[in-house]
């Protein structure tokens, strides 16, 4: 967990690239803002790792190279010897699978390096308290991830929810509100409102009707006969 810097209290950043250049432009950017403070810089893994234990950074800002280092060993390596502190790429590389690695390695930021003044303010400050900073120019690439993974993720159907889950869609489908919902089950609103968004989040619906819609399109053989008719009772149990 990224420790989340005491209010009014700057953020002590390093900064590590290769280039000296860089460097000494992205200090001379960060020097303008009043609650960064340049703890150091290295351009080295060795000048970075010395710096690591002397400058006590709150956030290290790096490339994906460092010298002959890799940037993602390095950031991974910062992030098990150093966990509270937070890593942000700053670099050229738009290649999505060093965005990859980059995540993977630990990183709660990645800028290019055509990003504004502001966006690399705004992104060391978002990490410095915990939160991730992607650059707006890669979002279509998270989303991409985001949609493949949920288009491979194996499918819940009605079939595959408990119990106590069938009792509360089978009265959603009936048209019950929550209200109703839970005096009958004895249970407070609240319970079933928690226990829908579960339901929704299993059957990878949007909400009410789409939960009840598949309710009735599950199979209504399944659910009918007497043999069946105890997943329906009214209960309490498992709440």
């Amino acid at each position: 967990m990224v420790r989340t810097p005491v209010r009014g209290e700057p953020v002590r950043v390093l900064l590590i690239d290769e280039s000296v250049i860089a460097l000494h432009g992205l200090k001379a950017v960060l020097l303008r803002c009043e609650w960064i403070v340049v703890a150091g810089t290295a351009c080295t893994e060795a000048e970075a790792f010395a710096a690591m234990e002397t400058c006590r950074p709150d956030v290290v800002v790096l490339d994906v190279r460092v010298g002959c280092a890799s940037g993602i060993s390095l950031c991974r390596a910062i992030r098990e010897s150093h966990p509270n502190v937070g890593v942000v790429f700053f670099t050229d590389t738009d290649d999505p699978n060093i965005l990859y690695s980059a995540i993977i390695a630990g990183a709660r930021g990645y800028l290019l390096k055509a990003a504004s003044e502001d966006a690399l303010m705004k992104g060391i400050e978002a990490v410095a308290i915990g939160r991730a900073m992607i650059d707006q120019h890669l979002t279509q690439t998270i989303l991409c991830w985001v949609r493949e993974r949920v288009r491979t993720l194996p499918h819940r159907t009605v079939e595959d929810c408990p119990d106590e889950d069938l009792r509360i869609l089978s009265r959603v489908a009936a048209g019950e509100t929550n209200k109703a919902i839970a005096l009958e089950l004895h249970v407070d609103q609240s319970v079933i409102a928690r226990r829908l968004q579960r339901i929704y989040k299993r059957l990878r619906v949007s909400g009410r009707a789409e939960a009840a819609s598949c309710f009735m399109k599950s199979g209504r053989e399944l659910f009918s006969g007497p043999h069946h008719a105890g997943r329906y009772a009214t209960s309490s149990a498992g709440y």
